[in-house]
């Protein structure tokens, strides 16, 4: 599984895990926790790699969902640095080797206080219907789009800016009302222009959030 490949990956980059539970798996990259969630995620090959909030304008990975200090996320982070209960988190799903590549480069960065590289999604390739599950799609270069210019690098959201939306919001999703799991979501995608201001943000739990997707 890939979530075994990601441990053996932060093993021999950060040495052997300082806590092993059934739930994560978590390691003391310098001061700087870095959890692996093991329970999840069950109906894809990833894995859930939580990860302490960055500086404020430092960038947030592409592949992160950002979780608000008080908003329910696993409790197994709790014990790590930076992941106390109260503080703001990163959850990075994690698909790839080359994502892995650069949420490892991202942790050295953290840890030594450098500013942090992008880390980008990868895209993913479909596959024909079933019958067929697993055969790559034949590519025409030819027929296939331009590829869009290159989106800004992400920063982070503001300290103030998150306590506005939170209090705006009430603590509270803004789609379900859930206080469970709650992230900070661009109202306009990041990647399509959105901003970090606190009219362009909103707080939705993790299910409505993916839920969203890029859509508007």
């Amino acid at each position: 599984m890939f979530k075994d490949q990601v441990i053996e990956r932060f093993h021999q980059e950060f040495g052997n895990p300082d806590r092993v539970r059934s739930k994560v798996t978590a390691f003391n990259a310098g001061a700087l926790g870095v959890v692996v969630q093991t329970d999840q995620p069950n109906r894809e090959d990833a894995a859930f790699v939580w990860l302490p909030y960055p500086p404020d304008d430092q960038p947030v990975p592409e592949i992160a969902l950002e979780y608000a200090g008080d908003s329910g996320r696993h409790s197994g982070t709790y014990a790590s640095a930076g992941l106390e209960k109260g503080q703001p988190a990163l959850k990075l799903i994690v698909r790839s080797d080359a994502e892995l590549n650069d949420v490892v480069a991202y942790i050295k960065a953290h840890t030594s206080n450098a500013t942090l590289p992008a880390v980008k999604a990868t895209p993913r390739v479909a596959t024909l219907e079933a019958g067929t599950e697993g055969t790559l799609i034949p590519v025409d270069l030819n027929s296939m789009p331009a590829p869009k210019p290159v989106a800004p690098r992400r920063e982070a959201i503001p300290r103030a800016v998150q306590r506005e939306v939170w209090q705006r919001d009430g603590g509270a999703c803004v789609e379900c009302a859930s206080r469970q799991l709650l992230c900070f979501d661009h109202i306009v995608p990041f990647s399509l222009g959105g901003s970090n201001t606190v009219r362009n943000l909103q707080l939705l739990c993790e299910p409505c959030n993916l839920s969203k997707g890029n859509r508007i």
